[in-house]
């Protein structure tokens, strides 16, 4: 059958037009997929992120290891320099055998020559530190600005520790800030009972003066 020029004009208008919404609709689709990636700090990335980081975070805390930690804060919240934080922070060395013994009194004497053995010092029983279960981190959630406190996520960080003769659970929240491409520690703030009671602990800790 022989159309004519009118009806294939109108055939070619409409095919066109089809064309043209499903190039829209793919285009449209693919935004939408790249707009769901991003790592803006609002999304299921960001959060995923800061639960990371604060497991990080407090990972070294519990092995004392204060050149990430203090690596890992703001410098409002270290107080200064990555240097000094650490300085602050760290243990002294255990004093090595040769520098106790120079700094022991020399032994008493008694008037027939004899030495009088030195008075036996009494010893820890127990570690001088608790043991500590893995960290768990739950409840990332936007906090406001407060007091000196940039705005920022909340995180809730908890683990277990046991003594010989005491068990029990150790619960902080932690404010984590965005610094450029990476978080940062900003408050840390222990989780008590009246945190607890009223159902938003990561919130009511951080809001505390």
């Amino acid at each position: 059958m022989d159309l004519g020029d009118g009806m294939r004009g109108a055939i070619r208008v409409a095919v066109a037009a089809a064309f043209t919404v499903v190039i829209v609709g793919c285009s449209s689709n693919a935004d939408g997929k790249k707009e769901t990636g991003r790592n803006d700090g609002g999304g299921t990335d960001s959060t995923a992120s800061a639960l990371k980081f604060a497991k990080f975070y407090q990972e070294a805390v519990n092995d004392d290891d204060w050149q990430r930690v203090c690596q890992m804060r703001t410098e409002r919240y270290r107080d200064g320099t990555v240097k000094q934080c650490v300085a602050d922070n760290a243990e002294p060395a255990e004093p090595t055998p040769a520098a106790t013994e120079a700094s022991d009194p020399p032994p008493l004497v008694r008037a027939d020559g004899s030495t009088i053995p030195p008075k036996q010092e009494p010893t820890d029983s127990g570690p001088d530190r608790a043991q500590l279960g893995p960290v768990k981190v739950s409840g990332a959630k936007p906090v406001p600005a407060f007091g000196d406190h940039p705005a920022g996520t909340g995180v809730m960080v908890e683990w277990t520790y046991t003594w010989p003769n005491e068990s029990g659970v150790s619960k902080d929240v932690l404010r984590l800030v965005r610094r450029g491409d990476k978080w940062l520690v900003d408050q840390m703030e222990e989780v008590a009972d009246s945190d607890e009671a009223y159902g938003d602990p990561v919130r009511d800790a951080l809001m505390r003066s």
